[in-house]
């Protein structure tokens, strides 16, 4: 089954969520995110230290789309007879407490058991005045991005090949450690945002999660897109499009912002129009059409 299949049996009757937090009124944001052996990552690649990081990045990352700003968190460990070693524990605790105090968060409980592949997965809750909500896009709405993509694809790539050639380094870094854009999170609340979301399983897919909840028709023009240049070289077009864990903003303004917060870079590259809900991508004005969605969790979907 595809996973939004897997997702609406779950729910039945009941529409399933737009959005990667739930909002729990009046002010309080709750997400949750896995990190899974053989799915996410591979320990070859991944030591104890880097998966804590991304762990919490990752969580953190849904909260600050959401406008919030993360507190608690609960931890659950399937651990294996690799990542149950009394090395790797200690590790992976030095460097989780590490993360958290860099936003201030704490603890506040969770599970373990025994698991033949690790897996990993963290629940965050955080607070929110008016939180940012995917359903919130008004028609005439400017479309945003942070930073630049493609990187984290790039970096997948070479440590799939096992380059070790230097021009790599930063992209193996971007996709092995993703950075929430937390930073630009104050500044940005200066401005009227309608709608947002992170950018995780690439743009091509993301976008149609934001321009669907807001019923609107998104029109992208890729020239203004902004892309790694060495990805963009490496990978193409459209692997660029499609690479997630990027971790970057996408969001939705009636306002014309500063082309950089906090600085970070902040690209204006589209619009929301009245039509038919989902996304556009136009080229030198023409229709553009990818020819991947970018990752996909599950093979059937393929």
């Amino acid at each position: 089954m595809k996973e939004s299949e897997i997702i609406r049996t779950l729910f039945g009757t009941t529409p399933p969520p737009e959005d990667d937090c739930y909002f729990l009124a009046p002010n309080r944001l709750v997400t949750t995110d896995s990190l899974s052996e053989g799915t996410h990552f591979l320990h070859e690649w991944s030591s104890a230290p880097i998966l804590a990081r991304k762990l919490v990045e990752v969580n953190v990352s849904d909260i600050t789309a959401s406008g919030g700003r993360p507190k608690e968190c609960f931890l659950n460990l399937g651990l294996s007879p690799l990542s149950r070693k009394k090395e790797w524990i200690r590790a992976f605790s030095k460097e989780l407490r590490k993360s958290l105090d860099q936003y201030g968060m704490k603890l506040a409980g969770g599970d373990t058991f025994s698991a033949s592949k690790t897996q990993l997965t963290l629940t965050v809750v955080g607070t929110v005045e008016k939180p940012w909500l995917r359903s919130g896009g008004k028609p005439g709405d400017y479309l945003y991005i942070t930073g630049s993509l493609g990187k984290s694809q790039l970096g997948f790539r070479a440590l799939k090949k096992k380059s070790k050639k230097n021009i790599y380094q930063d992209a193996i870094t971007h996709h092995l450690s993703p950075k929430s854009r937390y930073v630009i999170l104050k500044p940005l609340q200066n401005f009227q945002v309608h709608a947002c979301m992170d950018i995780t399983d690439g743009l091509i897919q993301d976008a149609e999660r934001l321009a669907i909840p807001s019923k609107g028709k998104l029109k992208i023009q890729i020239e203004s897109v902004p892309l790694d240049p060495l990805a963009l070289t490496e990978l193409g077009l459209d692997l660029c499009l499609g690479s997630g864990e990027e971790l970057e903003l996408l969001f939705l303004s009636p306002l014309v912002l500063p082309t950089k917060l906090a600085g970070i870079p902040v690209t204006m590259v589209g619009r929301l129009e009245k039509g038919k809900p989902g996304v556009h991508f136009l080229k030198a004005g023409k229709q553009y059409l990818p020819k991947s969605r970018g990752f996909l969790h599950f093979a059937e979907e393929e």
